[in-house]
């Protein structure tokens, strides 16, 4: 696959746009994602983007008007959200969070404004979530702790739907995709999937370039008859190629034909460490561990600050049984930055395949303070106790992983064997089948 220099410069034109639209709504990840996938591209110091190829966020003269005349404010509301303060960020423009929405309000505030406010309300809520759930595995750490922010966002998010649809709102408002995504985002945090997927699917077609959204969209997606029914709703374009391929990695639905369409992309992205990754993910979950060990290898070597997916070498280097590399890609991650989840779990698994099981299950419980929702770590934690043979607590943690997850086979192997310890054949068979669909190229599972 290969790209004119028109397509090329157009494409720089939406990488560079979405890189910064994201930014600018915080959203860091997504950001990151975008710039580097466009420092990926080949002859970048030659584009020279027209004002025509750079898409434009702010479309219709009213949308641009708020955001100019809230400019002051946003200048104000985004540092704030930089340096944590979250609820102080959400006040600027919503200094009576807590009541509805009004007409009034929806038409002094921006989309990139009120997208800002709810996303900090989001965030806020997270956080608070996260001091009141306490130790892991602790008396409070429990399903009963939610977002509390949750309802005020949806409310207020329906609201401004229900105003878009106003018929003489139509002609000077017009949606751009953020606010969907950010809907679609909160119904899948509470557990309300379908209508999260059309939400999501709303925000991409309007929208192709959040990162984001296509990464909540794929942790949606339960199967690839589900994603077949998915992609037949979206326009095809290079963002639903690489959603497509991100996904059946994710769903351990690899194949040659996968290894292929990722070294198309990695025509067009010849540097993009996300695809070398990708690629490596899939080669790993074909169990090639030689293939994917040489891969990370590469990219460890070309970018040793590049931590994103290395807990994932770690796993590769956990079934090869190479101890030695192992420490040595711990040591390297230790240094960047000890505190990541990712780091925490390559030490976790140095600990493990040394039959320090007491160590390791310090480290993976330190990924888990930094982010809950790392759902790796849950399952890394469950082979350690299962290995201590506290069966109680293994079930825990691969329970709470597939939850996060539902596309971890591991876990859902943990869960058959922790209920083997209680036989329970019944529960024992049915997570084991569960696996062995989620992973057809683990001849273990499917012989067992």
């Amino acid at each position: 696959m290969s790209l004119s220099t028109a397509h090329i410069s157009e494409l720089q034109g939406f990488l560079r746009k979405a890189a910064i639209d994201c930014s600018e709504r915080c959203l860091y990840q997504s950001s990151k994602w975008a710039a580097e996938l466009l420092n990926s591209l080949p002859d970048k110091e030659n584009a020279n983007p027209t004002e025509h190829q750079l898409p434009n966020s702010m479309s219709n003269a009213f949308e641009f008007k708020l955001e100019q005349h809230g400019f002051s404010n946003y200048l104000v509301a985004k540092p704030f959200f930089d340096c944590r303060e979250f609820r102080r960020c959400a006040e600027v423009f919503l200094p009576t969070c807590g009541g509805e929405l009004t007409v009034s309000t929806n038409t002094r505030i921006s989309q990139k404004a009120l997208f800002l406010s709810l996303y900090a309300l989001f965030i806020a809520g997270e956080k608070q979530k996260e001091e009141e759930l306490g130790q892991v595995l602790g008396p409070d750490d429990t399903e009963a702790i939610v977002n509390k922010e949750l309802n005020y966002i949806k409310s207020t998010l329906e609201s401004w739907f229900k105003f878009l649809q106003q018929p003489d709102s139509i002609q000077s408002r017009m949606s751009d995709g953020w606010l969907e995504y950010l809907y679609g985002l909160v119904l899948a945090r509470d557990r309300i999937e379908n209508p999260a997927i059309h939400w999501l699917l709303q925000s991409v077609a309007i929208n192709p370039w959040n990162w984001s959204a296509w990464l909540e969209l794929s942790n949606l997606m339960r199967s690839p008859q589900q994603l077949q029914q998915v992609q037949s709703e979206l326009k095809p374009s290079i963002m639903t190629f690489i959603f497509s391929i991100h996904c059946r990695q994710e769903l351990n639905h690899t194949s040659p034909s996968l290894i292929n369409e990722i070294s198309q992309l990695k025509a067009i992205f010849p540097h993009s460490q996300f695809l070398e990754s990708e690629q490596a993910l899939a080669l790993y979950r074909m169990e090639d561990f030689d293939q994917a060990n040489s891969i990370f290898s590469a990219m460890l070597l070309s970018n040793p600050l590049h931590l994103d997916a290395l807990d994932h070498y770690s796993n590769v280097l956990y079934s090869l049984v190479s101890r030695d590399r192992l420490a040595f890609v711990a040591q390297i991650a230790s240094t960047v930055d000890r505190h990541r989840p990712e780091t925490c779990c390559i030490v976790g698994s140095y600990y493990s395949l040394s039959s320090r099981h007491e160590e390791a299950i310090v480290y993976f419980k330190r990924a888990l303070v930094s982010d809950r929702s790392f759902s790796s770590a849950w399952t890394l934690l469950g082979h350690e106790y299962l290995g201590l043979q506290n069966i109680h607590a293994a079930i825990e943690c691969y329970r709470r992983a597939t939850r996060l997850n539902r596309k971890d086979s591991r876990a859902l192997f943990g869960l058959s064997q922790a209920y083997q310890h209680f036989e329970k054949d019944s529960f024992s068979a049915y997570y084991l089948r569960q696996a062995a669909i989620l992973s057809p190229n683990n001849d273990s599972l499917n012989a067992s």
